[in-house]
């Protein structure tokens, strides 16, 4: 896995916040450190979380009936697997945090997905709507290119049928749709891959848009895909 600039520095802030962890840690510190916004650091933590990797803890406060807030801090799971990366004979913490940044850009984390689905929502720095109208220019634009005219005229309908309910379910599917129509055997690796990763930033990205940004998405999506019904 291919890490970006932004990206290695965003590992090696997480790793420092995780080596002065003394106690749990709430979200919003994290996106803080993080330049994160809340949201983003929250829903982060929580896929850590499903991974076994920190443990949410909720503490109340003495002063007044305030909710209870939500903290996270790491697990004995994560103590093993960041010295498993590091390598017990490490010398310094920075040479440590290389040692973990080289080993997860190879595949060496036991889990690349969780990685991957981290750090995708890290690099691009693109308004979330506006990520997810670009990718699906993209693929009306291979479609273009394969010369494929009457078929983008069939399915245009059926893609803007998806569009117009703006539903999250019928959202997710439209991007893979498009690039089974737009593929064939003669296609790269990875180039097939580099798509991939792209929808699969999609998928991160429209499942926590609100009604209104998924309204907005397929406002935009409609005025991509309706000049397909024209060849």
């Amino acid at each position: 896995m291919k890490i970006t600039k932004r990206q290695k520095a965003f590992i090696e802030k997480i790793l420092d916040i995780y080596k002065e962890i003394q106690g749990p840690i709430h979200y919003s510190t994290v996106a803080e450190q993080l330049n994160l916004s809340k949201y983003t650091a929250y829903d982060m933590l929580r896929l850590l979380e499903e991974k076994g990797y920190v443990e949410s803890v909720y503490e109340t406060h003495s002063e007044g009936p305030g909710r209870a807030s939500i903290s996270f801090k790491p697990t004995k799971k994560a103590e093993e697997t960041f010295r498993k990366l590091a390598g017990a004979e490490a010398a310094s913490w920075e040479e440590a945090k290389e040692r973990v940044i080289t080993k997860i850009a190879a595949g060496e984390f036991e889990d690349a997905k969780l990685a991957e689905d981290i750090l995708l929502q890290v690099d691009g720095g693109l308004d979330d709507v506006l990520y997810c109208s670009n990718l699906i220019g993209d693929l009306v634009t291979r479609l273009r290119a394969r010369g494929r005219h009457r078929m983008m005229d069939y399915y245009a309908s059926v893609m803007l049928a998806l569009i117009e309910k703006k539903n999250a379910g019928d959202l997710y599917l439209l991007p893979g749709f498009m690039l089974g129509l737009a593929s064939s055997e003669d296609d790269a690796v990875e180039l097939t891959d580099s798509f991939l990763k792209k929808i699969r930033k999609y998928e991160i990205l429209l499942e926590r848009m609100d009604k209104e940004a998924r309204s907005r998405l397929g406002d935009m999506l409609s005025k991509i895909i309706a000049p397909l019904r024209n060849g």
